[in-house]
This record gives structure tokens, sequence and C-alpha cells, in this order.
């Protein structure tokens, strides 16, 4: 069983060295919020860096596996206000909901059952993809992130459904949040839960 883990390990080490990255602050959860009011509220504590803005789309997601209509909802406040639409629909939210390609990728969470979980620390294919608590997200960026001081960064998404974690990039909004701008890395497959 050492060995296991050790080469586990190993292979963990392995990766994050061929992918040139380096670890951001990891961004936890106690619990996934029941309403979107708790959403916003823990938003404006948590998304006041490029890490906390990738957590809150990671939180909407896993949101929508439980709760597709308060899942949306908060899938759009995680998303840039520039990349939003105005919009009376009932998936609306305070006036806005998400653009065509993005609303197109709400349709991924259906598709693959292991997404909205597959972001948290400790969900992996071997055990159904259940995360560990607190529900935690690690990121990432690489030589090629660029410089969050400009209000903009690509970060990596930690995952063990994947060869490789995943892309997203996230800005500074014009409320001094962060959000993400592009996300569509983050709603393809993975492998399947054993």
């Amino acid at each position: 069983m050492k060995r296991i883990v050790s080469l586990l390990l190993v292979g963990f080490t392995f990766s994050l060295v061929a992918q040139n990255l380096t670890e951001r602050t990891p961004v936890s959860f106690a619990t996934e919020p029941s309403t979107i009011e708790e959403f916003k509220a823990i938003q404006v504590t948590t998304a006041t860096t490029p890490e906390g803005a990738a957590a809150m789309l990671v939180l909407a997601m896993s949101m929508y596996g439980k709760n597709p209509e308060l899942g949306r909802k908060a899938v759009t406040l995680s998303v840039l206000s520039k990349n939003r639409q105005k919009s009376n629909k009932p998936t609306a939210v305070d006036g806005v909901d998400l653009g065509g390609s993005d609303s197109y990728l709400m349709g991924q969470l259906d598709k693959y059952k292991m997404l909205p979980n597959g972001y948290w620390k400790g969900a992996e294919p071997a055990n159904g993809y259940s995360p560990s608590l607190p529900l935690t997200v690690e990121t990432f960026t690489n030589p090629y992130s660029g410089d969050e001081t400009t209000g903009k960064i690509k970060l990596f998404v930690a995952t063990k459904g994947a060869s490789s974690f995943r892309p997203v990039s996230v800005e500074k909004d014009a409320d001094g949040l962060w959000r993400v701008k592009e996300m569509s890395s983050l709603f393809v497959g993975m492998m399947p839960a054993k």
C-alpha cells in the first residue's frame, strides 16, 4: 500500500513539474450555499483573488449538480459581467443570464455527471468523485499565465479526472471582484467513475 501511495505521489509531482505549474493558495468552503443570497455573500469574501474566482465557479458547478436552477444562477454570477446578457427569463438572476456559448456549457453538466464534483480536492474516479471535506479547490499558474496585476490571469484547476489540470481565465470585474472570463475547459468530460 505504501508503494502505491508513493507511486501516486511521484506521478502527481511529475505531472506538476511536466506542466511547469506553481501552486496558488487553495480555497475551501465549509458547506455549499442553499440560496443565491448565500452564494453572493460567499462570493463577496472569496472572489477577491483570482483563485477565489475559480473556486466560486467550481462551487457554482457543484451547486448545479444538486439543484440545476440554483446552480445556473450561481454560474451566471461567477462569469464576468460583460459576458452576461440582459434577460427576464426564469433562468436569469438580477436581470442577467449566461450568454449563448456559456449557456451551452450548462448542458455539459447534465451530460457528464461527474463534472459538478470533479474539481474538488479528493474527488477522483476511484471514489465516484466524492470530495474531501472541507470542499477545497486547488489552482496553479504556469509561466504563460500572465500577471494578475494587469487584472487578468489564467489558472489551472486541479482535477484527478483528467490527465492534466484544466485552464480557466479570470479577470477583475467592474465591482472589484474576480470572475471567470473563459471557462469552457472545465465543462469537457472526465474519466468515468469506477
